[in-house]
């Protein structure tokens, strides 16, 4: 233990190791009180003191007995959050605790039925458009991720004792119903789509099942038109500034689809009057290599491509469904046809088997009809 007792390195201030505890120990003056940091490297709490120290250079750090939730949350955002995950997820956490979460309340006092009074509140009428009724129980769930999340980290840092989130019964998740186009519906879809400018997308995503970012984000270096097949490689996601693209986020995301041949052949005559596109406009063309975009070759934006497919399924005459319900659709259909789950996985690059088997248990009453319908035929011969 000699080695851990070495005197502290130049501007780390008073740090030591804890041989009764197995830890080391940082220690730093903040207003007159003392304020200890453990870790189980010196490196460790010598991070920690010297993130406390920056926040009290910006004048940002709040003495734990005068902080809020609301303070706290605004940190664990800025500290934690925003450097661990992407642009885009850390936007949707900021907006939902800037938009929903109270804030007021001194952490320290915040108790389970304050959380519990918080989510009934949210349930019964807490929707941020002004419109009547409360949030859906999948926010109101989401809100409550958030604060355990959060609260969790305040456990660690000894502002708060216990992580109250724990104690509270957010509303539990309902069985979401699976929306997908009937076979007749698609038919119909399909021949108003052909008159629009996004009708080979649409097309890609019926007969691949792609995410729609995953479409969007779609490049001609990943079509081999040879081969027949599509590599996804990433995403087209919204965010703040613009469209950004973004890697799958899991391995499975990553993945090499067939194309059925009508698919093939429409992009192949997509690729062609792209070109044509690119001869017209020469250098007010912004070439990016993308698929699926603006006629100047620009980025589509998620939000107003989904626009225009809820226009065209009026079109159609056909009830409203969302976007993600193609996807729902793709698979749904080759349900039908006797496609097995785990090439139906595959194909939509889910990373675990039961989700797949979760998701598609809608049409099981069906398919089971189909199979008893298919055995008796040949009972019925075997009778005869």
């Amino acid at each position: 233990m000699a080695g851990k007792t070495k005197r502290r390195g130049k501007g780390e201030g008073s740090i030591f190791f804890r041989k009764d505890k197995g830890l080391w120990v940082a220690r730093l003056n903040v207003n007159g009180k003392t304020r200890l940091f453990y870790g189980k490297t010196r490196q460790e709490v010598l991070e920690k003191k010297k993130a406390l120290e920056a926040e009290i250079a910006r004048e940002t750090f709040v003495e734990p007995s005068k902080a809020t939730l609301g303070d706290w949350l605004t940190r664990w955002l800025n500290v934690y959050v925003r450097p661990s995950v992407r642009d885009t997820t850390y936007q949707n956490y900021e907006t939902y605790i800037r938009v929903y979460i109270m804030g007021d309340k001194p952490i320290q006092k915040l108790m389970p039925g304050d959380l519990q009074a918080f989510y009934n509140a949210k349930l019964e009428g807490g929707r941020a458009d002004g419109k009547e009724g409360g949030m859906s129980t999948r926010a109101v769930r989401y809100l409550h991720f958030l604060l355990s999340a959060a609260l969790k980290q305040a456990v660690k840092e000894g502002l708060v004792s216990r992580n109250v989130a724990e104690a509270t019964n957010p509303p539990k998740q309902g069985k979401k119903e699976i929306q997908y186009l009937t076979t007749g519906e698609i038919q119909r879809f399909l021949q108003v789509a052909r008159e629009s400018r996004y009708y080979v997308a649409m097309l890609t995503e019926l007969g691949t099942g792609l995410r729609r970012g995953e479409l969007l984000g779609l490049k001609w270096e990943d079509v081999d038109l040879k081969r027949g097949v599509i590599t996804v490689r990433r995403q087209l996601v919204r965010a703040k500034g613009g469209p950004v693209f973004h890697e799958p986020k899991t391995d499975a995301g990553v993945r090499t689809v067939t194309l059925p041949a009508e698919v093939l052949r429409e992009l192949k005559a997509h690729k062609a009057r792209q070109n044509e596109e690119k001869l017209l406009l020469e250098n007010a063309y912004e070439d990016s290599g993308l698929v699926f975009c603006q006629a100047n070759g620009r980025r589509l934006e998620p939000r107003n491509f989904t626009r225009h497919f809820d226009n065209l399924l009026k079109k159609a005459g056909i009830r409203h469904v969302s976007f993600h319900s193609l996807r729902h659709t793709h698979a749904t259909e080759l349900l039908r046809l006797g496609v097995n789950l785990k090439t139906i996985q595959e194909r939509l690059g889910h990373s675990n088997f039961n989700v797949t088997a979760n998701f598609y248990a809608h049409i099981a009453d069906e398919l089971q009809q189909e199979a008893a319908e298919k055995i008796n035929g040949v009972l019925k011969m075997s009778a005869r």
